[in-house]
């Protein structure tokens, strides 16, 4: 995995600023919004519209140098996405596609942090090697594997879309109707 290391969420933030493609105060939203509660910084800028999978994958591709696939249209066998924990994979939206040798190919989700990556060798004992993927397809591939899997949103992802031109009222007012979803009913 050398190399590797390069890929960070701080040097995408700064490739998609310099790209234009996102503005600067989306993008500070987005990494306040992953320290602050976890949600992955690509999932808040494509699940609130700022920009689409497509188009972060391409940077990344660009950028980084890493080979793109789409994983609907692979043959993909269960025992090598089983490589991985179903709870690591669905968590990270990562897809173990095939193994080779000590190597483990993964399609992630368009970015994946190097420090995931190197939790995913871990879990696998083998070297991992990162293809670029659309997270949407990923899972479509990972709930025909784990078909029992709970359909729910990845952890922390907003059910409703901030318009990209929002005010801070309407990411606040929708910070409160989420806390107001969680609170139990009084009876």
């Amino acid at each position: 995995m050398k190399g590797l290391e390069r890929i960070t969420t701080v040097r995408l933030a700064e490739v998609i600023s310099e790209s234009g493609l996102v503005q600067t105060d989306q993008i500070t939203e987005a990494l306040y919004q992953q320290d602050s509660t976890g949600l992955p910084f690509i999932d808040f800028l494509v699940d609130t519209g700022v920009v689409s999978e497509w188009d972060l994958a391409k940077q990344v591709v660009d950028h980084f140098q890493i080979p793109f696939l789409v994983a609907t249209n692979l043959e993909i066998e269960d025992q090598v996405v089983k490589s991985l924990p179903e709870d690591f994979v669905f968590k990270h939206s990562i897809l173990p596609f095939a193994s080779i040798g000590k190597v483990l190919n993964v399609m992630m989700p368009v970015f994946t942090p190097y420090k995931v990556l190197v939790e995913a060798s871990e879990k696998s004992g083998l070297d991992v090697f990162p293809f670029v993927g659309l997270g949407s397809e990923n899972r479509k591939v990972l709930f025909r594997v784990y078909p029992e899997h709970p359909k729910e949103e990845p952890a922390g992802v907003a059910p409703q879309k901030i318009e990209q031109d929002s005010s801070w009222e309407s990411v606040f007012d929708l910070g409160d109707e989420e806390v107001h979803r969680a609170l139990p009913e009084s009876e």
